[in-house]
């Protein structure tokens, strides 16, 4: 198979980098070559993290260019547009429907876009936009927000089983967190406009 493109991004504290492990960790054991990458802006709670991640029967780099990735998985609207440019035209993004407003938003010297829907229309991107906090909040995990967000992004992998994706939570959950993570897990894949992974 080709080689395809994630690109996941937030903030410092959501939980960016688990997400990511998890992800190579359901890819590699799903038989693929996986390569990955991360970014990480300032090194504290609320900078940018942004992890690459190329999968594929032999990935060489994982390297993601302009207008090339396949995927994008963003813990905030924000963070959704600074990357929109990383996405290919008919590429697919799955968006946390929730802001952090910046410094000059909060001293009243720059807007907050709102614009997300339209931009990501322009570059005809499948968006889908889920309030996984909320999701997060009916588990009583709000870290969980990365958990939901893998599980809808698991209905576009229909050759990664659940069971590989179940697997990969369990070997990076910290034992206090792992049922609500697997609930936050099946709950993500329940609000994605995709059908569930396999069995």
């Amino acid at each position: 198979m080709e080689t395809k493109s994630i690109v996941i991004a937030g903030v410092g504290g959501q939980g960016v980098l688990l997400a990511s492990d998890i992800l190579c960790h359901a890819l590699f054991q799903s038989g693929y070559d996986v390569k990955k990458n991360e970014i990480h802006g300032m090194s504290q709670r609320e900078g940018a993290v942004v992890s690459f991640i190329r999968y594929g029967q032999k990935v060489h780099s994982p390297v993601v260019s302009e207008d090339s990735a396949d995927f994008l998985v963003s813990f905030e609207r924000l963070e959704a547009m600074r990357n929109l440019s990383l996405l290919r035209r008919g590429g697919t993004a799955v968006v946390n429907d929730f802001r952090i407003l910046p410094t000059p938003v909060l001293l009243g010297k720059a807007e907050y876009p709102e614009d997300i829907e339209s931009r990501f229309a322009a570059k005809s991107i499948d968006l889908h936009l889920l309030d996984a906090e909320k999701i997060a909040r009916e588990v009583k995990n709000p870290k969980a927000v990365n958990i939901v967000l893998l599980g809808s992004l698991s209905g576009y992998f229909e050759d990664v089983k659940k069971s590989m994706w179940e697997q990969a939570i369990r070997s990076f959950s910290k034992a206090q967190f792992l049922e609500s993570n697997l609930e936050a897990f099946e709950l993500g894949m329940t609000a994605c406009c995709k059908d569930p992974a396999g069995v």
